[in-house]
């Protein structure tokens, strides 16, 4: 009976490359949303978008809104074929860069504690 009073809709919300924000019209099913929102990851103005499910409860008339799924354009080459992906060519992956960041930080630090052992060791050894 709870579930009579509870209606749900959702909504394909795009951001655009300029950081705009973009919602498209709401839709009923959730199927229907998904490939609304493969269409709009396939153009290439938005760099991101959201499908969020709106939930509107008629006994105390409130509504929340919760994203479900978001695909960005990195994820989404399984929905745009082979091509789009050869055509999205990068050099390198977030998670990638990531660990070699972290890699290079690691060793700035040792040769920094180096330099500092070799400081305090070398005027020891000279008394």
């Amino acid at each position: 009976m709870a579930d009579a009073a509870l209606s749900k809709s959702y909504t394909v919300v795009c951001l655009r490359k300029t950081g705009n924000l973009m919602e498209l019209e709401p839709v009923s099913d959730y199927s229907s949303a998904l490939k609304t929102a493969k269409d709009a990851i396939s153009s290439k103005g938005n760099s991101e978008v959201r499908i969020v499910e709106n939930k509107y409860d008629q006994d105390t008339r409130k509504e929340k809104k919760q994203v479900i799924k978001i695909l960005t354009s990195e994820n989404a080459g399984g929905a745009l074929g082979a091509s789009g992906r050869s055509s999205q060519s990068r050099g390198m992956t977030r998670e990638t860069a990531n660990k070699a960041t972290k890699g290079i930080i690691n060793i700035v630090i040792a040769v920094t504690v180096l330099i500092l052992l070799i400081g305090i060791m070398v005027p020891l050894a000279m008394r």
